[in-house]
């Protein structure tokens, strides 16, 4: 029997003081609901967010387990908020130790709830790595030739082919076509071979995420697993899921899952189409499922009265929408809705909006406080270049091209130049070779180099240039970067200031152009011919840096900036962006610019698209290509994303003087809405700081070790390079992961020919080379084999395999995962030990990390009365103080830790030996010179 289990030591901050709404109508109704699908129509700024977070708290009142919801949003910005708002909530009404259970309750997007599921029920996906769109177009023009792209339409260019086969593969992920049943050819083919080679090199795609999910349920095993414990699903954003993604909702949903789903959305912004969403999902959800409970938040708590005015008015133009109307709720303060059609250019238009911002700035307002928002990216350029002479900083987290700003320009002319590539930084500029002398000009205004650095700094990349082009493997472009970047002295610039950050910020984003090609280039492969071993990646010679700069002048430079609706880093800058990216979104002040004809709507909608013969007839072309409608719902919510102000604004010529008419939107507003003036009241939002600090451990450890990496890495973006040995703690994690849980399931302990087995199969270095592989393969052989020798009543006691922990404390929450978790320690039933496993710890160790996972789990309600880390190269085992004291002063160094974190403290804390290992000691002003 189990015996008394040790409790922790607190508990999570006591119930929040928030004013908590008390919610009437149909926003009550839809949290007091029960025992049925529910579908929540929430308008803009509408508050949904509040009713979801009640909806949860309510369903736990009841006695619902975390484990038993799910909540999917749209960006993970959006389920931060969203998981705070719920800790709040439940605090309020149930208590700290409610609070504490929250950590098994999963609130995120669909994308990473697909990936954790596969990791956790399809163990090969464990190594597996996650590719975004930018690394994904990397890997296709890498393996084009291989994979049979070029051969679709050999009268098309490369990156044609690529678009168009991408457009296809997005189709049939989208859409869950069925490979098989393509028609023999070309296409199909490179279909077949595209999926085997992302397999091979162990990567997947966001597309891929979803389609092998709904694959894993239809394993009844998995779905069973999956299915039992979820009693309801809430999948926010509904309007943009795609086809895909509702047979994701409909396999976890009843009848055929577990879960009562609450599906939560607005017809007018549906904006995703172009990405395979269908409006007709949210439009017809009751029509398509029994008793649905159908509810309305139509009251906008957002917006000013003005703004809610204008967009109702916009709103009715949209064909087919669901009949409804915002009503206001704040009270009006002077106008807040003003249009301009300024009789000059482009330039003296956003002349104007500069003016307008420092004066709301002198107002009181803070940058962070006001975005302008844009239909695409032709409009970057004269807003870039005037808030930069008008002293104004712009956000630099993907917030706005990267390569309309100076910087990028100058450094993908460098890679041209050194690959002999003619270059532009305009999607259909006028390539030109670059000259040395150009490039030297260019970096002295960018840079402001004195008449001294220019000799320096032009036999630095003739030297770069020679060394490059004679290379034959091993290059690394990141760190040749940041040589680079430390001869233009970038590690004496003043961090304190907030222009000089964001210009930092607008650096390290270039380096993530740098190590998205690089880590396609570098990485392995399994060898085909050879079952257990794996073939390494290249990187040098003259080719390697050739298709970096045909890549960068195709492709980077009218793709690297998509802001995907996260929150940059705290600094104080404009929000600089698309529309598509304010999803969720919402300033005080937004500017709405370049409103003429051809820009918004954009003349591309519509337009007829390039697709794989062989899919069409098998989906919706026009859901793809954009019709005026999914216009007119995207210039809605531009409009809903202010709070106190927006402001419209057209020009009337062309640069070179030629009249350009505005658009047609522009002209339906001012012809339905005469209250329009010139805002005079806005309230800042606050800042981000104000919100708990949700964090990860290894996060929390970065900083700790030193505030300046954490920095320079973390905030701003500066990018790691590549080693070869990359991965192999997370090999040998995997490798005892996958060992643990076989001897769990079959109570025995793995023979020699079974942990040879495993190794063969699953032990995967992603930028090792062969030899390399065997090498640590046979390191790692050793290790597990004296672990299963000495350890194997450990093995057979596993309770648990990479948990999930949350440990809540005052202004934080810190996460992370548990290695392994044993049973039966000391011999007494249900008391576990916590282990981290670490290839090798020099004799020190860290206990931290360990102590918060078992206060977290004692929290929980878990008996943990132990907790080690074992050393696996030295076979020594370190036990940790979890001792009630010991406990006590791990939370308060936490809370230390965060609260340095908040105040923004990057004091760096140099040191001979770690700074000479940090990738970044180069743009560090404190790293000891070498």
């Amino acid at each position: 029997m189990p015996g008394p289990r040790i409790a922790p030591v607190t508990h999570g901050p006591a119930a929040t003081t928030a004013d908590i709404p008390k919610l009437e109508g149909d926003a009550a109704k839809a949290v007091a609901h029960r025992d049925s699908h529910i579908q929540i129509i929430a308008a803009a700024g509408s508050g949904k967010t509040e009713v979801v977070s009640q909806r949860v708290a309510s369903l736990l009142i009841d006695g619902e387990t975390p484990e038993s919801i799910v909540a999917f949003t749209f960006t993970e910005k959006a389920a931060s908020e969203l998981k705070e708002r719920i800790r709040e909530r439940v605090t309020a009404r149930m208590g700290a130790e409610a609070t504490d259970q929250l950590g098994r309750l999963f609130v995120g997007t669909i994308h990473a709830y697909c990936f954790r599921m596969l990791q956790t029920y399809v163990p090969r996906y464990e190594t597996y790595t996650p590719l975004d769109a930018n690394q994904l177009t990397n890997f296709l023009y890498q393996q084009s030739r291989f994979i049979g792209i070029t051969d679709l339409t050999p009268t098309d260019g490369t990156f044609k082919n690529i678009a168009t086969f991408q457009r296809g593969i997005d189709v049939i992920e989208n859409e869950l076509i069925d490979v098989a049943a393509l028609p023999a050819g070309a296409f199909k083919a490179a279909v077949q071979e595209y999926y085997a080679t992302l397999d091979r090199y162990q990567f997947m795609s966001f597309g891929t995420q979803i389609v092998r999910a709904v694959e894993a349920l239809t394993d009844p095993e998995v779905h069973a697993t999956v299915t039992t414990p979820l009693r309801h699903l809430i999948v926010d954003e509904y309007q943009d899921v795609n086809p895909a993604q509702e047979r994701l909702v409909g396999l976890l949903a009843k009848p055929e899952g577990n879960a009562d789903v609450v599906v939560v959305g607005d017809d007018d912004q549906a904006i995703y189409q172009w990405r395979g969403s269908s409006v007709e999902n949210i439009v017809t959800f009751a029509d398509r499922h029994r008793d649905v409970a159908q509810f309305k938040l139509l009251t906008n708590r957002r917006s000013r009265p003005g703004i809610v005015e204008v967009a109702n008015s916009f709103a009715q133009t949209i064909p087919g929408r669901i009949d409804k109307q915002m009503l206001p709720f704040r009270e009006a303060d002077g106008p807040s809705v003003a249009l301009s059609r300024d009789p000059g250019s482009e330039f003296d238009a956003a002349d104007e909006i500069a003016r307008q911002i420092l004066d709301f700035r002198a107002k009181g307002l803070a940058y962070r406080d006001i975005a302008i928002l844009v239909r695409g990216r032709a409009a970057y350029p004269a807003l870039i270049d005037t808030l930069e002479k008008a002293g104004i900083p712009v956000q630099a987290g993907g917030r706005s091209g990267l390569f309309a700003q100076p910087e990028p320009q100058v450094f993908g002319a460098t890679y041209a130049w050194i690959s002999d590539i003619d270059w532009t930084a305009v999607k259909y500029g006028a390539r030109q070779p670059t000259t040395l002398k150009q490039l030297l000009d260019d970096y002295a205004a960018a840079f402001d180099l004195s008449d001294e650095m220019r000799p320096r700094l032009s036999t630095h990349l003739e030297a770069w240039k020679t060394r490059a082009l004679a290379s034959d493997f091993n290059e690394s472009l990141v760190r040749d970067f940041y040589a680079l970047m430390g001869l233009l002295g970038v590690n004496n610039w003043d961090l304190s200031d907030e222009l000089t950050r964001n210009r930092l910020g607008t650096i390290a984003r270039f380096t993530t152009v740098l190590a998205d090609y690089e880590g396609i280039s570098w990485r392995s492969r399994k060898d085909p011919v050879n079952p257990g071993e794996q073939v390494g990646g290249r990187s040098g010679g003259a080719w390697f840096y050739k298709n970096l700069a045909i890549l960068m002048t195709n492709y980077a430079v009218s793709n690297y900036d998509d802001f995907a609706g996260e929150d940059g880093h705290l600094d104080d800058g404009v929000s600089l962006g698309t529309v598509h990216g304010s999803k969720g979104l919402e300033w005080p002040v937004v500017f709405l610019p370049s409103l003429v004809k051809t820009r918004f709507p954009s003349n591309m909608s519509g337009r007829s698209q390039d697709f794989p013969a062989d899919l069409l007839g098998r989906f919706d072309r026009q859901r793809y290509e954009g019709t005026d409608a999914d216009e007119r719902r995207l210039f809605y919510v531009a409009i809903t994303r202010a709070r106190d102000a927006v402001l419209l604004s057209s020009f009337s010529r062309m640069n070179g003087g030629k009249n350009r008419a505005a658009s047609p939107y522009y002209d339906e507003v001012v012809n339905a809405y005469n209250q329009a003036g010139a805002p005079s009241s806005a309230t800042s939002k606050g800042s981000s700081s104000d919100t708990d600090l949700a964090i990860t451990y290894s996060e929390l450890a970065a900083f700790e070790s030193c505030p300046r990496s954490y920095l320079l890495k973390n905030e701003l973006g500066f990018m790691p390079t590549i080693q070869q040995e990359l991965g192999y703690g997370n090999a040998v994690h995997h490798t005892m992961r996958v060992l643990a849980e076989r001897t769990q399931a079959t109570g025995t302990a793995p023979t020699t020919q079974q942990v040879n087995q495993l190794l063969d199969s699953e032990f995967f270095l992603p930028y090792a080379n062969k030899a390399g592989h065997k090498e640590m393969r046979n390191k790692a052989r050793k290790l597990v084999m004296r672990y299963v020798n000495e350890h194997s009543s450990d093995l057979l006691r596993t309770w648990a395999t990479e948990r999930p922990f949350e440990l809540y404390l005052d202004g934080a929450v810190i996460s992370g995962r548990a290695d392994v978790i044993y049973d039966h320690q000391d011999g007494k039933v249900e008391r576990l030990a916590i282990v981290d496993y670490k290839t090798s710890t020099g004799g020190q160790i860290d206990p931290l990390q360990l102590q918060i996972y078992t206060e977290a789990g004692r929290r929980e309600g878990l008996d943990v009365g132990a907790a080690f880390v074992h050393d696996l190269g030295a076979e020594k085992r370190f036990d940790v103080e979890i001792d009630t004291k010991s406990i006590r002063q791990a939370e308060e160094q936490i809370i230390a830790t965060v609260d340095s974190l908040r105040r923004r403290e990057f004091e760096p804390k140099p040191d001979r030996t770690k700074c000479r290992a940090c990738d970044v000691r180069r743009i560090c002003s404190a790293a000891p010179r070498q």
